[in-house]
């Protein structure tokens, strides 16, 4: 899949915070690819973008840059509710994705999303859980593999924002936030989540979400995950993550950033956002697909691992709702997605 000149034309839906970064990525600092069309319903903003990626063209619609014959693949970063329409029109045309997480707004959704693609037949759908491309998350995840800490038997997360986004309520943190922890959990301990236990704490005081939450997970072989998704931290953005063995533990290292000492204080400074801590992800993300959709291949995160991530946020949804803890049902994995989530062979 490829123009003469051997790039892959990627159309980008979205021309935001996130999807000027994937855009400019692909323009700047990905061999392989060319962002060939954006879209976005700011078509100024999405002109802006265009302008900076070398001219692309910008469509008026997501339906008209998907159906384009010179789009070869898709990159999705527009609202999640538009997600999971979005890429089973594109798998009806049989055109690669990535979508940025969620994969859709409820994992009924998401199934729909790989029932579609089993019966495609192809993996074309990848999710966009970056933290799977973080040098310091693969280190983590290269010494569980290698068996250095023994066998893996905790996973223990931490996630906090500078601040809540505006109109964020407890699911939305989970769909937006704690999303991420657990596919990190599945993907450090290569093993499923069984059940979940959640509290939740409302430190803001608005009355309108757990900002704080802290979610138990029981997991396949007897593991165990601990997680703390705080989105008024009020100090910046901080994602840490610690795995413990039968023979030792590994955790994310520290910052580069120097330590000041200063006016009886010693400190470093901590990232804004995640496009300030992940800038390299994105960057290695991107890169990967792309060597993937030459290849013809999916090795990233699927649309089987984002609707596993869905039916866990919904079952600790509803542990905030009972206050008891919810079980999963796992439902047999279908034989296209036959693999852990360490990628390992089940």
């Amino acid at each position: 899949m490829s123009t003469s000149s051997g790039e892959i034309r990627v159309g980008v839906i979205g021309a935001g915070g996130m999807g000027a970064r994937h855009a400019t990525n692909l323009h700047s600092r990905v061999t392989g690819a060319r962002v060939a069309g954006i879209t976005d319903l700011d078509l100024s903003r999405a002109k802006e973008v265009a302008g900076r990626c070398g001219g692309a063209t910008v469509y008026e619609s997501e339906a008209a840059l998907i159906e384009d014959e010179s789009v070869d693949a898709v990159v999705v970063v527009s609202p999640d509710d538009t997600h999971a329409g979005l890429v089973m029109r594109c798998l009806g045309l049989g055109k690669p994705v990535l979508c940025e997480k969620p994969l859709a707004t409820s994992a009924a959704a998401a199934r729909e999303i790989v029932d579609a693609e089993v019966e495609h037949g192809r993996k074309l759908v990848q999710v966009g859980f970056m933290r799977r491309y973080d040098p310091q998350h693969v280190a983590v995840a290269g010494a569980v593999a290698s068996g250095a800490i023994g066998r893996p038997f905790l996973f223990k997360g931490t996630h906090r924002n500078l601040g809540a986004a505006p109109g964020a309520s407890t699911e939305s943190i989970l769909f937006n936030s704690a999303v991420h922890d657990l596919d990190s959990a599945r993907w450090f301990l290569g093993a499923e989540i069984e059940d979940v236990y959640v509290r939740g704490a409302d430190t803001a005081g608005t009355g309108e979400a757990l900002d704080l939450q802290v979610i138990q997970l029981g997991m396949g072989g007897g593991r165990l995950a601990t997680v703390e998704v705080y989105v008024n931290a009020g100090y910046g953005y901080e994602v840490d993550a610690e795995v413990v063995g039968d023979g030792g533990t590994v955790s994310i290292a520290p910052a580069d950033a120097p330590v000041l000492r200063s006016g009886l204080n010693a400190g470093r400074s901590v990232e804004k956002d995640w496009l300030e801590r992940f800038p390299e992800a994105y960057v290695l993300e991107m890169q990967r697909w792309t060597e993937d959709l030459h290849a013809g291949d999916v090795t990233g995160p699927d649309a089987w691992d984002g609707y596993m991530a869905l039916l866990a946020v919904e079952a600790c949804a509803a542990s905030v709702a009972s206050g008891v803890t919810e079980r999963l049902r796992a439902p047999e994995i279908p034989g296209l997605y036959r693999k852990s989530p360490s990628g390992a062979s089940r």
